[in-house]
């Protein structure tokens, strides 16, 4: 009778676990869905602000600009990952990414929280870190591009790097470690081109005709497309979390149902055992009173 009970109580547990995973997968896909069109609706436009620096920067001198400049400094990793976890090996594979690629010594800041500790395993210099709400506010990314812009301009960081989450689709997510800054020319070209742009040609740059001054348009343009550039990022960033919660808490719903049923099936046999020892001890009974 005990081995009944005790199995009555771990089909409870499982359920009630069951239930819990399903409420965070559905809650999980609405966020997904709104974060996947956050993010695919975004990459146009970054994708413009792209070329349109990709055809100013040949028209200047690009060292009048500070945030396409080359100096010495130490290397700054802005890491974007998640504030709670349950989203599969989304945060492991980032972070084994970066271990793999981020320069050495390099100083870092995060935006998410879920990484910190692992930072601190390995004993890297963590300079700031910060949480955004979901859905994000743009204001809240103004510190972030504040801190990076102002100690890169201030030569304390000689290359900006950022490592994400790109999404790919539901299924997939894929890390990326990129620079953000100095800016340069080629990821410039491959990010507008990406969007089905045409650069190539002697005549690309005459398709512009540029209002006021290059210059003055390159001061305005950069600090914008370092800005939503984050803002990208983290949308990306977002909808992968989503993406991977939504996954992960579907895949815990689906072993839990099967753990129900095997725990169901083991039940319904131990409760037949049962059944047939009682009537053999009252048909054994019957057979010593006669």
């Amino acid at each position: 009778m005990g081995n009944l009970r005790d199995i009555r109580r771990r089909i409870k547990s499982v359920k009630n676990t069951s239930q819990i995973t399903r409420a965070m997968q559905m809650v999980a896909s609405a966020k997904m869905r709104r974060a996947q069109d956050q993010a695919v609706k975004g990459r146009p436009y970054i994708r413009a602000l792209a070329e349109v620096l990709y055809h100013l920067q040949d028209e200047i001198d690009t060292s009048n600009s500070p945030l396409m400049q080359t100096h010495g400094g130490a290397d700054l990793v802005l890491l974007v990952n998640t504030d709670r976890g349950l989203c599969g090996g989304l945060n492991a594979n980032l972070i084994k990414m970066v271990r793999e690629q981020a320069p050495e010594n390099a100083h870092y800041i995060t935006i998410g929280r879920k990484l910190n500790a692992a930072l601190a395993k390995l004993n890297e210099r963590l300079e700031a870190t910060w949480s955004l709400t979901d859905p994000l506010s743009l204001l809240e990314l103004k510190p972030v591009f504040d801190f990076i812009v102002q100690k890169f301009k201030a030569e304390e960081y000689g290359r900006v790097f950022v490592a994400f989450s790109s999404f790919v689709n539901t299924m997939v997510q894929k890390p990326v470690f990129r620079q953000l800054l100095p800016i340069e020319p080629e990821p410039l070209m491959n990010m507008a081109k990406a969007g089905g742009s045409s650069l190539d040609g002697a005549d690309a740059h005459k398709q512009f005709l540029l209002e006021p001054s290059p210059a003055a348009l390159l001061d305005t343009i950069l600090p914008l497309y370092v800005f939503h550039g984050l803002v990208q990022i983290v949308l990306e960033a977002r909808a992968s979390e989503h993406s991977a919660r939504m996954v992960a808490m579907k895949g815990a719903t689906e072993n839990a149902k099967n753990i129900i049923g095997g725990l169901t099936l083991d039940y319904n046999k131990a409760r037949q055992t049962q059944i047939t020892n009682e009537l053999l001890e009252i048909t054994t009974a019957m057979r010593a009173m006669e």
